[in-house]
């Protein structure tokens, strides 16, 4: 069945009219509702389990998997006792590695201390692609 012919058949029922006593009664009770229960009753209850269910709803495994996962990482940044740091004499240097190191500083301030040459910066001038060396290879 088409859309346009459950129209078309729609269109030839004969619509009902609403029962007067129903009409009557629908209009007195929303006329006793005062505005702020009609706002509670939007807040709570059904309405924010509903809420909550549509935000969860896609895969509700999946949140959960991750809400566990926080709590275990909360768990374990937060520990319960104090925990000491280890330590451990230093170790002495031997001979060679002062050497080496003495041997890398002299360098690093031989080369900081030398000027070094320096090119000055070339200048872009743009030119015609008819004026571009042609960059074709021969075959």
């Amino acid at each position: 069945m088409d859309t346009n012919d459950f129209e078309r058949q729609l269109a030839r029922q004969p619509r009902r009219q609403v029962p007067t006593e129903w009409r009557g009664e629908i209009l007195g009770r929303a006329a006793n509702v005062r505005p702020r229960e009609m706002f509670g009753a939007i807040i709570t209850g059904a309405a924010r389990r509903s809420r909550l269910h549509d935000l969860l709803w896609p895969c509700p495994q999946a949140w959960a998997g991750l809400a566990a996962v926080w709590v275990v990482i909360l768990i374990m940044n937060f520990p319960g006792g104090k925990t000491e740091v280890a330590r451990s004499k230093p170790v002495p240097s031997s001979p060679e590695v002062l050497m080496a190191l003495r041997e890398h500083r002299r360098l690093l301030v031989e080369l900081i201390e030398s000027p070094m040459p320096v090119e000055p910066p070339r200048t872009f001038v743009p030119r015609r692609r008819s004026e571009r060396p042609s960059e074709h290879v021969a075959v």
